[in-house]
Formats: C-alpha cells, structure tokens, sequence
C-alpha cells in the first residue's frame, strides 16, 4: 500500500498534484507547483494554462474543480490557483527559459515566470533565488549570465527582468499603516478598465524590502480569458509603476 501523500516530500506532493490537475478537463498546463506546510496546515500555489477563449466564469469553474481535486488529496488544505491563457508555444517557451535559469551556477531555482508578447516580440520576467550569504556583486553577475543566456536561446525575446531574492527570505508580514495609502490607489486604477467591476479583498505584505500584494479582481463574466489576462498585465503594470517596491501582485481573476 502506498504511503499517505502527508508522508511524502513536499517536491513528491506538488508532482502528485501536477498530474491530477493535469487531468482535468480543460486544463492545458500545470506548473510552478509548490506546496509548503506551516504548522498542520498546507499551503498549495500553482500556476494553470486554460484555452484563451474560454470565459471568464467557464475558467472560474475549472478552479474550483482544481480546488475540490487538491482538497481530496489535501484536506483543508489553502489553494491559491493563478490562471493564464495557453498559446501555442508558451508551454514549451517556459520551460527552457526554467532550463537555463536553473543551469546557471549559483542559481538555487527560479520561479513566477511571466512571459509577454507585445508587438510580437516576448517579455520575460523572473525570480531568482541565490544564497544568502551571496554579495550583491555576485548575485548581479548571476542574473546577467541568466538574461544573456535566455537572450542568446533565439526564442524572439526582447527583454528579460530578474528580481534576486535571497533562498533565505524573511516570513512575509501583513502591513497596516503609511503602506495602507497603496489600497485606494488599486480601487482608483481598476475603476479605469470598464471590464473590471470591483476589487476587494486588497492584502500588502512586507517580505525584505519589497511589497507583496495580492487581491481579487471581478470581471464580466463573459469576457474570454484572453482579454481578462490583457487587462490584469496593465493593471499590475501600472500599480508597479507607481509603486516600484512592489515585485509581486498576485490578482486573483473571478466572474462578476
């Protein structure tokens, strides 16, 4: 009889689940799994590539099946299931860009791998874990031998962006306070994209010296998945601008 996946490695756990939501109707890629135990609760983040023209609420309901299928393997379990729409070659696109961010001396793993097309040309954005006792120097060389070496792949990509983060992160922490003025900012900004109805449930963590934030965004419920991933890039885009110590925004994508 196989050991319970509770018993199983953290790596053999997000194998195990990749494969399941895999299977599920309609989703075209699961990857950056990662599954992470604090106290007696798991913690389950992914990323899901889904067919571009499906609609926002068909793609809600896919999440939810992906939910339902990581809570009978892990009951109670905390799901934070980030969708994309899938283009051809984006797949294959992500994982050598995984490859050689990886193969790179020094590199301790890569992760939030954001590929962007525009004007026909792609965009890639990274994060890099290094070790802690790292120098800044070192790091900084480590990241261009990864954007020359990602260039050099002949894969059409104009830009490359490495955020370096040490393998040793400090816990993240919920902010209050000065860092507040960052929430009615969000609100002020989605309300200039007709499709977006309302944001909500706005959460800023500190994690170093960089910014976290994560926050439902609710569309029309009929627009593909294609353009609600358009509008949630400007979005994180023009936030970032604004605040430039914000390296990560997680938007959660749900039907009006």
């Amino acid at each position: 009889m196989p050991f319970p996946l509770i018993e199983r490695s953290e790596k053999e756990m997000a194998d195990i689940i990749k494969k399941r939501v895999e299977a599920i109707k309609d989703v075209r890629d699961c990857h950056e799994v990662g599954v992470h135990i604090t106290g007696k609760r798991f913690y389950v983040e992914m990323h899901v590539l889904l067919d571009s023209n499906l609609r926002l609420e068909d793609a809600h309901k896919i999440t939810l099946d992906i939910e339902r299928e990581i809570d009978s393997i892990l009951p109670n379990a905390r799901v934070t299931v980030h969708t994309e729409p899938f283009q051809s070659g984006r797949k294959s696109i992500w994982k050598v860009i995984k490859e050689i961010a990886e193969g790179v001396p020094g590199s301790r793993g890569v992760h939030n791998i954001h590929i962007q097309k525009i004007d026909g040309k792609l965009y890639v954005d990274l994060h890099l874990e290094v070790s802690a006792n790292m120098t800044v120097k070192q790091a900084h060389d480590i990241s261009h031998q990864i954007e020359k070496k990602i260039k050099a792949a002949k894969l059409n990509i104009s830009e490359v962006t490495v955020h370096v983060e040490s393998a040793l992160e400090e816990i993240s922490r919920e902010l209050s306070g000065v860092e507040t003025e960052i929430e009615p900012y969000i609100e002020d900004v989605a309300k200039r994209f007709p499709e977006i109805k309302c944001v909500h449930g706005i959460r800023i963590r500190k994690i170093g010296d960089n910014l976290h934030v994560v926050f439902r965004c609710h569309f029309d419920s009929n627009i593909n998945m294609k353009k609600v991933h358009e509008i949630s890039s400007k979005l994180e885009s023009t936030i970032k601008s604004a605040y430039p110590n914000i390296t990560r925004i997680d938007i959660h994508e749900e039907p009006a």
